[in-house]
């Protein structure tokens, strides 16, 4: 087969360049750490619905013509609606290893940044295209890479 470096897993890709770069402005929103699941109950899904919907509601969409990823903006694309949703519910208490940034792709086939809550029953999607907070298989899209516990190091889905 072909060589790979040691330890390199096969479905290892490189995060997307914008969050790379965002990675390296803003370290403290791109540590992992904590658990990789967080416990599937009602306080979680209520601090979930609570800053999906006030990130929605806070940041007016605009469409992103470069690859600038930002967090706590007054307007922004996806990436920086996701963003500031993980950045949030890390400082709600949630671990930062279960909040995972994820690059997809819609059903008219434009791609999309959501965040992933990785739950005990299973992965949730925080969405600015939706209102509601959904299973990882009800969103129609295909997902193309997700980060893994840690926000550094990306995967195929």
């Amino acid at each position: 087969g072909l060589m790979r470096k040691p330890g390199v897993e096969r479905n290892t890709v490189y995060a997307p360049v914008g969050y790379t770069i965002f990675c390296i402005n803003n370290r403290s929103e791109c540590r992992g750490g904590g658990a990789s699941t967080v416990p599937y109950n009602a306080a979680t899904m209520a601090k979930l619905n609570q800053v999906n919907r006030s990130v929605n509601a806070s940041i007016r969409p605009v469409a992103d013509r470069t690859e600038s990823w930002s967090v706590n903006v007054s307007s922004g694309d996806c990436e920086d609606y996701a963003l500031t949703k993980r950045s949030r519910l890390i400082r709600a208490g949630l671990p930062a290893g279960a909040l995972r940034m994820a690059d997809v792709t819609t059903a008219r086939g434009v791609r999309h940044a959501v965040l992933v809550v990785k739950t005990t029953s299973g992965d949730y999607v925080l969405d600015n295209l939706r209102g509601s907070i959904v299973k990882r298989q009800s969103t129609g899209y295909r997902f193309n890479s997700v980060a893994s516990a840690n926000p550094m190091k990306w995967s195929r889905f």
